[in-house]
């Protein structure tokens, strides 16, 4: 009985250090991933991503925007964001060493790191970009189809 209780006691030890060595292991690779996408990543490009939709919705609403009022918008997102969403991305090694595998991890930095790898990841702002005015003319289209289930839900109001 005193081995067996002696086995299970030192099971019950060793599985919390297994189980942060693995997560150890884990962050390290999600950090050598992070710190390469990183040192790729176009911080103003991806900030453009955000604020150009913007002012495309506005020319589309008839509210035209000249050159200097485009430059002080793009001026007021960079000077806002950047050191937020670097913080943000930078963030992301604690996330992915909870989220995914070792493995997985390993798989991603590997992706990363190779040349094709690396010019998929490069062309995903584009990706987004292109997208992001169909994305918008959806929710437009639905969210006044939505916006009075959405207050139904939430006040149990009905027109």
């Amino acid at each position: 009985m005193r081995v067996l209780t002696g086995l299970t006691l030192a099971l019950c030890l060793a599985l919390p250090a297994h189980a942060q060595s693995d997560r150890d292991a884990r962050l390290a690779v999600a950090e050598e991933y992070v710190s390469a996408t990183m040192e790729g990543m176009d911080m103003q490009e991806f900030i453009r991503q955000i604020w150009q939709p913007m002012v495309q919705q506005m020319a589309q609403n008839r509210q035209q925007l000249t050159p200097e009022q485009i430059s002080r918008i793009e001026t007021l997102f960079s000077e806002e964001l950047t050191e937020p969403l670097t913080e943000v991305m930078q963030a992301q090694d604690e996330i992915l060493a909870d989220l995914l595998t070792l493995q997985e991890l390993e798989a991603l930095r590997d992706f990363y790191n190779s040349e094709h790898g690396r010019s998929v990841m490069e062309k995903m702002p584009q990706l987004a970009q292109i997208q992001q005015p169909m994305i918008s003319r959806v929710l437009q289209a639905k969210m006044p189809v939505m916006m009075p289930k959405i207050r139904e839900i939430t006040t149990g109001e009905t027109e």
